[in-house]
């Protein structure tokens, strides 16, 4: 997994935030820039769809955190 522990908490931040409010430019920017970061292939994705793929990219590192714990 390429996200470091500070860069997949500000994707969770990122992603939650997304629910509840509108992005702006930045934080839109900086959300696909992680995504990217861990799937180069999302670069021209819509933001629904980049939302999508980061919500299964943190459900990904969760699972391979709570197997690494066990």
């Amino acid at each position: 997994m390429n996200l470091a522990p500070h860069e997949t908490k500000k994707l969770e931040y990122l992603l939650g935030k997304s629910k509840f409010s509108v992005l702006n430019h930045k934080e839109e920017a900086e959300l696909r820039y992680l995504i990217t970061k861990e799937q180069p292939s999302a670069e021209d994705i819509s933001l629904d769809e980049l939302i999508k793929l980061g919500l299964i990219l943190v459900g990904l590192y969760l699972f391979a955190k709570a197997i690494s714990d066990a």
